[in-house]
C-alpha cells in the first residue's frame, strides 16, 4: 500500500512540473534586436586622479621616527654600503632609509607602531619579494 501512495505522490508531482509555462514570455529575434538598441548605456568617467605625493628621504626619515617596529631589508657595517643599497630599494618603489644603531647601519623598508600588522606586512614582504632574510627590529 506505501509503495502505491509513493507512486501517487511521484506522479502528481511529475505531472505538476510539466505542465506548460505560461510565466515565460517568448523571445523573438526581432524583439532582441528592438530592446538592444533601445537599451541605455551609462557612460563610465574615469576616477579622478589623485596626485601621489613624494615624500624626501628627510620626511620619510621624520615620520619613521615614531614608529617602534622596523622592517629590516639588510644590515650593513659601513654606511655607504647602505646607502646604496637603499638607493637601490627607492629604484624598486621602496622609500626606505638607513638607521644607524649600535655601530650598524640597518636599511629600513617600512615601519609601524603595531606589532601585528608588521608581522603581517613582513611575511608577505617575504613572499612577495623571495627574501627569507627580511626582520624584525624593535626599537
Amino acid at each position: 500500500m506505501s509503495k502505491l501512495n509513493l507512486l501517487f505522490v511521484f506522479l502528481f508531482i511529475f505531472t505538476i512540473s510539466c505542465k506548460d509555462k505560461t510565466t515565460i514570455t517568448p523571445v523573438k529575434k526581432q524583439n532582441i534586436a528592438s530592446l538592444t538598441a533601445k537599451r541605455q548605456v551609462p557612460e563610465l568617467t574615469p576616477p579622478p586622479k589623485k596626485p601621489k605625493p613624494k615624500l624626501t628621504s628627510s620626511e620619510v626619515l621624520n615620520n619613521r621616527k615614531i614608529f617602534d617596529y622596523h622592517i629590516i631589508a639588510a644590515s650593513y657595517n659601513y654606511k655607504n654600503q647602505a646607502t646604496a643599497f637603499k638607493e637601490r630599494l627607492y629604484k624598486k618603489g621602496y622609500p626606505s632609509i638607513v638607521l644607524s644603531q649600535k655601530g650598524k647601519y640597518r636599511v629600513v623598508m617600512q615601519s609601524f607602531n603595531n606589532k601585528e600588522s608588521a608581522i603581517k606586512e613582513l611575511v608577505r614582504l617575504r613572499k612577495l619579494n623571495k627574501k627569507p632574510d627580511l626582520w624584525l627590529l624593535r626599537q
